[in-house]
């Protein structure tokens, strides 16, 4: 297993913009949901606590196919574990490494994919909204068009 090498690609952390959850690949329980996703590490959010330390194989179902592949295998690392009172779920953080330069890339492209639809997003917001006259034009009866 590699890890992406720190100085080749920076951390580009990106919030989530699908929900996918990763599997514990050997029993095939859920891990958690990711909250937050670069390419050498991620947030989870779960129901149970991860054992800080430990290494988790995992499996990552994608929603949709990237480089022709409906799935990705990686090894997590637990750095971090905390539980929240508030909402009784846990968040922890991980750093990742790829058993294949293509599963990398495919996270490259998932965080890739995320940038461009909340770009979208924000945009449509941006553009969806009309601007108000300014006060001179309101005061002067001055036409905007």
């Amino acid at each position: 297993m590699r890890i992406i090498d720190q100085n080749t690609q920076p951390k580009v952390r990106r919030k989530a913009a699908e929900k996918l959850t990763a599997f514990n690949f050997n029993t095939s329980e859920p891990l958690g949901t990711i909250v937050d996703l670069s390419a050498r590490g991620m947030k989870l959010k779960s129901a149970q606590s991860a054992t800080v330390g430990q290494i988790y194989y995992c499996r990552l179902p994608l929603k949709k196919k990237i480089e022709g592949r409906e799935e990705i295998f990686f090894d997590a690392e637990c750095r971090w574990c905390n539980r929240y009172e508030d909402t009784g779920r846990y968040y922890s953080g991980y750093l990742l490494r790829f058993p294949s330069g293509q599963d990398a890339e495919i996270i490259r492209e998932l965080i890739h994919n995320w940038m461009k639809s909340y770009n979208r997003d924000l945009n449509s917001r941006m553009h969806g909204s009309q601007e108000k006259p300014g006060l001179l034009t309101r005061l002067l009866g001055l036409s905007t068009h």
